[in-house]
Formats: structure tokens, C-alpha cells, sequence
């Protein structure tokens, strides 16, 4: 038989049994939504994990410390360090941060007359080539590209002190804004700095200036505490000229610099697949690191095993599903009996009667999974809508496309390999469901068949 006239056969087959039928393919469509939405909210918890891993920093990056895991404390992180590292299979970038040394005390003035002081300072040098790489992100003005400037901190300007105002009343308190209970706005700080010369003072033991360097405030960095305690309140300098600073400020104190300037040492691995090979190269070397990867890694299968879990919860329903199919194709070859000792009279292959059984339940199976995926989606939309709803750290400004269909946040997310997944597995269990009643209607006799009532 031709296959249009066996899908011609499967239809009429298929309609005069209509409330079975029906019946089949409602079982599926329970048992193909049950599936996809246990696992779409599988998917929409491991998004909201890999979002929540990102807002702690970035996945590739990779933080060294010079210690070993014995707790050698020998190795140092040093130019020879940081040359090791970029050498290394896979690494794209490597962040050396500068800093300043312990037994130097920094100071920051400014204003008329010296009115504004900063009394304890933190000074980072980086190369202004890898900010965006090192996570700063230049809100206002521009990044230092010249000698003797630097970028602040979103809240350098209120660590700015008033000489003349009596302690305790001479500081803004702008974290009180920002997160305590006053419902007033935040005020504007005692100087804008942006543009402005600032003047670096070095002190010695006895608060005496010993040194001093003008520098001009290029640019506000965004606060990100991934990236540094610098981006709220420090002075991010140029590498080479907080070198420089830190040179003549030991030598106007009489002391000599012992190792290097650097304070720390992040790796950017070229691909996040890559961390772990990056990670273990520099543990050979003899350092030690700490990254998001591992946490990552542990995040995941715990994941995977959640998703197991709920879609093995969705698998139970689609099992009933193949149970009602195969209950339907039996009791269709028992109500065709004659019909199949007829076609085998006149001549029809045993594999074109094996065909047609098997199209009938594999039909069931792929209108089921087709309303099934369709049903799943809608359903996954209303969980996403309620989910919102009640959800206080929504954000306000989310749109409704967002809500729906892009925010990693979604409590259910049914990506296109899921629909895909749905519909194929919905198929496969109405062929399997259908081979049994199958090979029992091709083992009927015809001559028995034909005398069958």
C-alpha cells in the first residue's frame, strides 16, 4: 500500500472511535505537560542561579594568592608572577593590582585653604588599559589616560571631612541615605571632584608632611564590590604613577621597598569551560586561586539532579499516557479482527498492517505532544505572571516581554530544545506504545480473522 493511502486509513481509523480517541490523546497531553513544566522549572532555577553566580562577579575570572596548599608563604606574587601567568594555555587577560606599602600612611586634601581632607585612603594602581576587564566601569568623566590622574570612587566625595565643622558633624553619612530609613535625598557632597585637583599628602610618624603630588580626579568609578572596596571610596591611580608615588615617598622617609608593589593578581580565563584547566595550571606553578567555578560546578549538578528529579516526577504522568495507548490500540485490533484477515486476503503486507498500527498510535502521540507543548507554554506564562506578582525584588521597571520571556528570573523557562523534547518524546512513546498491539495484529490469521464477528 502506498503511504498516502495509510495515513488516509489512520485518519478514518482514528475519527470513528472519536471519544476514545480523544481520551488517548488527553492522557498524553496531561503527561507531556507534566513533563515539560517539572522540567522547565528546573530550567528556570538553574537561570536563576548562573544570574545570581554573575551579580557575585564575573565566571571567567579567577583570583591568585601566594600561598601554596601546604600554606608556603614563599611564593610572590611579582612581575615574574604575573608573566608566568599570561603564558598559560587559555588565559585571555591577567589583572595585577597595585598597592601601597604598609608602613605608608596617605592622606588626600582639598578645597580652599586645605578645608576637605581624606584621612584614610585606599590606593590601587592598574594598568587603564584592562579597567573594563578588572570590572570598573567609569560613570562619569574618563578613564586616567595621562600622567597624575586618577578615578575615584561613587562615594569618594562624601568620605571628604570639613575642618570646619566640629567632629562628628563634619562627614555626610551617605550610606544612612542609601540604606537606612531617611526618606530625604541624599545631599550633594562637600565638592564635586571630577575635573578637580586633589592634592595626595604622605605623612610619617609623627604626622608630618613629607610628600606631597597634585593629582587631577579624570573620572567616578561605578560602585561593584566584585571588583573592589576601590570602586566605593578608594583613588584608582595609574599603575606606573603609583609606582612612582610609593618610590619617592620611601625615599623622602628614608626606607628602602621591600618585593613587589602588587597586591593581588586576577586571571580571566578565555572561555568559562576553560577555568578549571586555567585554575589548575596555576596551582602547578605553586599558587593557590579561588574562583566562581567551583561553586559553579557544584550549583550544576545539583541542578541537574533537581531536573532529574522533577522531569522523572513528569515521566510517571507520560507512562499513564502509554498505558491508555496501548489499552486503545489493543482493543482496536480486537474491534478490527475481520477488517485485518480482509486486507491480509487480498493481498496486503504484513509490514503495511504493522505500519498502520504504528502510525495510529505515533498520531496519538504527536497531537498530544503538540497540544501538550502549546498547553505547557501558556501554563509556564501564568507561573511567571503569578510568580512576578508576588515576588517583592521584582523590578518595577521590568516589562511584561521581560517578565515573560527574558528575565532570568523566570520561575519557568521553556527553551525551543524543550518544545522539541516534548513533542519527539510524546512520538516515541506512542510508537512504543503501539508496537505490542502491532506485532498482534499482524499475528492474526486471516482465515480465523475472516470468520471472526
Amino acid at each position: 500500500m502506498k503511504t498516502i493511502d495509510l495515513l488516509r486509513m489512520c485518519r478514518e481509523n482514528l475519527f470513528r472511535r472519536k471519544a476514545r480517541t480523544f481520551l488517548s490523546v488527553l492522557g498524553v497531553v496531561i503527561g507531556c505537560c507534566s513533563i515539560l513544566l517539572m522540567l522547565s522549572i528546573g530550567v528556570g532555577l538553574n537561570a536563576s542561579n548562573e544570574a545570581w553566580l554573575s551579580e557575585m562577579g564575573d565566571l571567567t575570572k579567577i583570583d591568585v594568592f601566594a600561598y601554596s596548599e601546604n600554606g608556603n608563604t614563599e611564593m610572590k606574587l611579582d612581575e615574574e608572577a604575573v608573566r608566568s601567568f599570561r603564558n598559560t594555555e587559555h588565559v585571555q587577560t591577567v589583572i595585577p593590582k597595585y598597592g601601597t606599602n604598609e608602613q605608608l600612611r596617605f592622606r588626600v586634601v582639598c578645597g580652599n585653604n586645605e578645608r576637605y581632607r581624606v584621612d584614610f585612603l585606599n590606593l590601587v594602581g592598574i594598568d587603564p588599559d584592562i579597567l573594563s576587564e578588572a570590572g570598573y566601569t567609569v560613570q562619569d568623566g574618563h578613564a586616567p589616560d595621562r600622567m597624575d590622574t586618577a578615578l575615584m570612587g561613587q562615594y569618594f566625595e562624601y568620605t571628604l571631612l570639613d575642618s570646619r565643622k566640629p567632629e562628628g558633624r563634619n562627614q555626610i553619612q551617605y550610606y544612612e541615605y542609601l540604606y537606612g530609613e531617611s526618606q530625604e535625598e541624599m545631599p550633594d557632597p562637600y565638592q564635586k571632584l571630577v575635573g578637580q585637583k586633589i592634592t595626595l599628602q604622605a605623612l610619617d610618624e609623627d604626622e608630618k608632611v613629607v610628600y606631597t603630588k597634585e593629582l587631577t580626579i579624570s573620572g567616578k568609578l561605578e560602585e561593584n564590590y566584585s571588583a573592589g572596596y576601590e570602586t566605593t571610596e578608594g583613588l584608582v591611580l595609574r599603575a606606573d604613577d603609583l609606582q612612582r608615588i610609593v618610590k619617592e615617598t620611601n625615599k623622602a622617609l628614608g626606607i628602602k621597598q621591600k618585593g613587589s608593589l602588587i597586591s593581588s593578581v586576577s586571571v580571566m580565563a578565555d572561555d568559562i569551560k576553560n577555568v578549571t584547566a586555567v585554575e589548575d595550571a596555576i596551582h602547578e606553578i605553586g599558587y593557590q586561586t579561588s574562583s566562581m567555578a567551583s561553586m559553579r560546578e557544584s550549583t550544576e549538578k545539583e541542578m541537574a539532579n533537581i531536573q532529574l528529579i522533577l522531569g522523572g516526577i513528569g515521566a510517571v504522568s507520560l507512562l499513564v499516557a502509554a498505558i491508555g495507548i496501548i489499552n486503545t490500540m489493543i482493543m482496536s485490533v480486537s474491534e478490527r479482527t475481520k477488517e485485518i484477515g480482509i486486507m491480509k486476503a487480498i493481498g496486503c503486507y504484513v509490514r503495511d498492517i504493522r505500519k498502520l498500527f504504528l502510525m495510529e498510535s505515533a498520531a496519538i502521540g504527536l497531537l498530544g505532544g503538540v497540544i501538550g507543548s502549546v498547553l505547557s507554554f501558556i501554563i509556564s506564562c501564568i507561573i511567571n505572571l503569578v510568580a512576578a506578582g508576588m515576588n517583592e525584588y521584582t523590578e518595577e521597571s521590568q516589562t511584561f516581554f521581560e517578565t515573560m520571556f527574558t528575565s532570568p528570573t523566570r520561575t519557568s523557562i521553556i527553551p525551543l530544545w524543550l518544545f522539541l523534547f516534548g513533542m519527539t518524546f510524546s512520538v516515541l512513546i506512542g510508537l512504543i506504545a503501539g508496537f505490542y498491539p502491532a506485532n498482534k495484529a499482524v499475528k492474526i490469521s486471516a482465515l480465523e480473522a475472516m470468520k471472526n464477528e
